[in-house]
């Protein structure tokens, strides 16, 4: 039986440990492995203000997971735009330069982001490069992307402003999102580099740096959102952040979503909830 090796983070060791083992002694790892994701989880961020979803990468089951109903739809912003990116590569042959110019642009950053390409488009989230690469996209492609990703299609009245994270009508539970995610990492050479460079930047230097500031050996991909509150005590807004951890062969997807703040304060949350399980684990 192969063991990892001692320099792996203890988080990943047990995941991999796992299938190393026979399907009986599988299932008890993985068990006693949820149990103490969970108890970790619940001890360290017990605020009922932070939902999260925790899956094994690969098989898109759940670890641990407070979400009140994981399965009710709900608007996610800028998490599609990973999704609308893999949909304009499918018609196109290279993805554009755009010029963001802030709110003129529809873009969140007053001051906007200038001279940007998709790479960078993805890390710092540019909605005005989105609307734009969104205008590019047929909608019966975008929809065949979307669904064979198991989320939900876009309506033709409101397609450019979904796909680029604007619109609060289209929504998905955050069950299937997670598994979107997982799906889409597990096929790292179906898709554009450039994509996956994005969601490194994104985790390195973009909307989720705060990840690096927590995993600063290590490359992660991850990407944030922020989107219309849904919880029954209306926030300003709800921030959602998702990690695949690691870059190079993701096994975990954590899937955060934090009341009343933005995608970028969630990915400080949800940093530090992947280091409490390394933490945890030890």
């Amino acid at each position: 039986m192969a063991i990892a090796p001692r320099t792996a983070p203890i988080l990943l060791a047990m995941l991999a440990l796992c299938l190393c083992l026979t399907d009986a002694q599988s299932q008890k790892a993985s068990s006693l492995f949820a149990q103490a994701a969970q108890s970790t989880l619940d001890r360290d961020f017990p605020s009922e203000s932070i939902s999260y979803l925790l899956l094994d990468a690969r098989s898109e089951s759940v670890i641990a997971e407070r979400w009140s109903n994981p399965e009710k739809p709900i608007p996610v912003g800028s998490l599609i735009k990973p999704f609308t990116a893999f949909a304009y590569a499918q018609t196109h042959r290279e993805f554009p330069t755009v010029i963001c110019s802030g709110q003129h642009d529809s873009c969140w950053r007053p001051h906007g982001h200038g001279r940007i390409n998709i790479a960078e488009a993805i890390a710092n989230s540019c909605n005005a490069y989105f609307l734009q690469l969104a205008n590019g996209i047929p909608l019966e492609r975008a929809n065949v992307v979307l669904t064979s990703f198991g989320l939900p299609p876009v309506a033709a009245g409101n397609k450019s402003v979904t796909l680029a994270g604007l619109s609060s009508y289209w929504r998905v539970t955050p069950l299937s999102l997670a598994r979107a995610y997982a799906t889409f990492a597990r096929e790292p050479h179906a898709h554009d580099p450039e994509i996956f460079a994005g969601l490194q930047g994104s985790a390195s230097t973009g909307t989720a740096r705060a990840v690096s500031v927590a995993f600063p050996e290590r490359s992660v991909l991850a990407k944030t959102g922020t989107a219309q509150c849904a919880h029954t005590l209306q926030g300003p807004a709800d921030g959602f952040a998702v990690i695949l951890y690691p870059a190079d062969d993701p096994r975990i997807v954590l899937l955060t979503r934090k009341h009343g703040v933005t995608g970028a304060t969630t990915a400080a949350t949800a940093a530090a909830m992947l280091r409490s399980l390394e933490a945890g684990q030890q």
